[in-house]
């Protein structure tokens, strides 16, 4: 019963790990200050939500009598492929925490105390889906604007 939900916390924490490096990877090669900072800030969210995930037991998220089924249905690997613009990237993380947030819609659900976390968490990705989405907009406006 226990490994669905630890399965859930490595596949919760690769996300956030990946999305915290590639935040910091591209935040250097932008020349503009605003989003350095927004990646910047982006990068450290992820950063916190590692160390709270890592420090979770599988027995937080719902108890030992609690039907887990389907999760494995909700752990959907977005490959990277090759990200050579920042706009492929942020198109990348937009994907995963769609992903991410139904996870944690279902995650958030179940009966275990760590209920309130992963519907926050959900609610963060899809607040972080719309900024991602603003900033690319921006990033494609700008770009029509240079070329």
């Amino acid at each position: 019963m226990r490994d669905p939900l630890q399965k859930v916390l490595d596949f919760a924490m690769a996300r956030a790990r990946e999305a915290e490096v590639l935040f910091k990877e591209w935040a250097p090669q932008v020349e503009d200050r605003e989003t350095q900072a927004f990646l910047s800030e982006l990068a450290a969210t992820e950063r916190g939500r590692t160390e709270m995930l890592s420090r979770m037991a599988p027995a937080e998220i719902a108890r030992a009598t609690t039907e887990v089924s389907g999760l494995g249905d909700l752990l959907i690997d977005i490959k990277a492929g090759r990200l050579t613009t920042l706009a492929k990237a942020i198109d990348l993380v937009i994907r995963r925490k769609s992903v991410t947030a139904a996870l944690y819609d279902r995650v958030g659900a179940l009966d275990g105390e760590a209920g309130p976390f992963f519907r926050a968490m959900a609610n963060e990705d899809r607040t972080a889906v719309a900024a991602l989405k603003a900033f690319s907009e921006r990033l494609a406006a700008d770009a029509r604007n240079d070329g």
